[in-house]
């Protein structure tokens, strides 16, 4: 009653802040968990906002001056089994600033580009769903990422078509592990590589019909509980496809394959859901 009651504390005051700002997921569906060859059900509040330097038409930030910009996101799952989900709890802070590159335009001027960087420090807070593995920690990113987009056409009721952006770039995680499971706590960092690649397909009223998306990560864990893993690297590959069929509601198709924190449980999903965006 008490995990209950929790969670839906955490759900529903990260719900009241995100409304202010609009543009978040909630997520329902089922997966099927091939590691145990059984149909999980998943349910998520989805507040990523990662949209910093690749999609400037939309976001909401708590801070933007002089493209210094403070961003909070969140990622909270609590459906059936822990790995219907590589991480349950995710709180982060990203604090960062962006380099916009100049943009240019191919032949036909309907598709402009441009090369953007961001350096970043994010406090973060991860945990399971049973707050049995706890993190605490300060995440430094540097990313390098590249923006297109394409109009329809060249009239005055053109709109943009379709926008591809792809993000890559390096980080590393330095903080502290609370571990009930194993009744110890330890020095927790690890280094990495990360890739993030998300096409965008829009209709006439700017609304995305399609949204299809690849992220990745793979890390070198140089200190953690040494109880949790035996391995020495990370990672984690998710690919999502969704599909607008009315106002705010997507359709989509996922898939999750890896290990990653807080338990280094490997996760091979794949997930059919609902998705709400307001």
């Amino acid at each position: 009653m008490k995990l209950n009651t929790t969670l839906l504390f955490i759900a529903v005051s990260v719900n009241l802040i995100n409304k202010a700002v609009g543009q978040d997921f909630i997520r329902i569906g089922a997966a099927h968990d091939f590691s145990k060859n059984k149909v999980v059900q998943t349910f998520s509040f989805d507040f990523n906002r990662t949209e910093k330097i690749d999609e400037k038409k939309g976001r909401f930030l708590l801070f933007d001056h002089n493209n210094f910009y403070i961003l909070p996101t969140s990622d909270v799952n609590i459906g059936d089994g822990i790995t219907s989900s590589e991480n349950n709890i995710l709180f982060q802070i990203n604090m960062g600033k962006a380099f916009y590159g100049k943009e240019w335009k191919n032949k036909d001027n309907l598709r402009t580009s441009a090369w953007n960087k961001a350096m970043e420090f994010n406090p973060s807070y991860n945990s399971d769903k049973l707050f049995q593995e706890k993190l605490v920690f300060g995440q430094f990113k540097f990313l390098v990422n590249l923006i297109s987009q394409k109009h329809k056409d060249k009239s005055e009721n053109t709109y943009i078509q379709n926008v591809h952006s792809l993000t890559f770039g390096g980080f590393s995680n330095i903080g502290y592990r609370y571990s009930k499971t194993y009744d110890t706590d330890n020095l927790y960092s690890n280094a990495g590589i990360l890739m993030d690649y998300k096409t965008r397909i829009l209709n006439s009223k700017n609304v995305d019909n399609w949204i299809f998306k690849v992220t990745g990560n793979y890390y070198h864990i140089i200190s953690d509980v040494q109880q949790l893993t035996n391995d020495n690297f990370g990672g984690i590959i998710k690919s999502s496809i969704d599909r607008l069929i009315f106002k705010n509601t997507y359709i989509g198709l996922s898939h999750k394959y890896g290990n990653d924190n807080p338990n280094y449980k490997y996760v091979n999903t794949l997930e059919i859901s609902t998705k709400i965006r307001y």
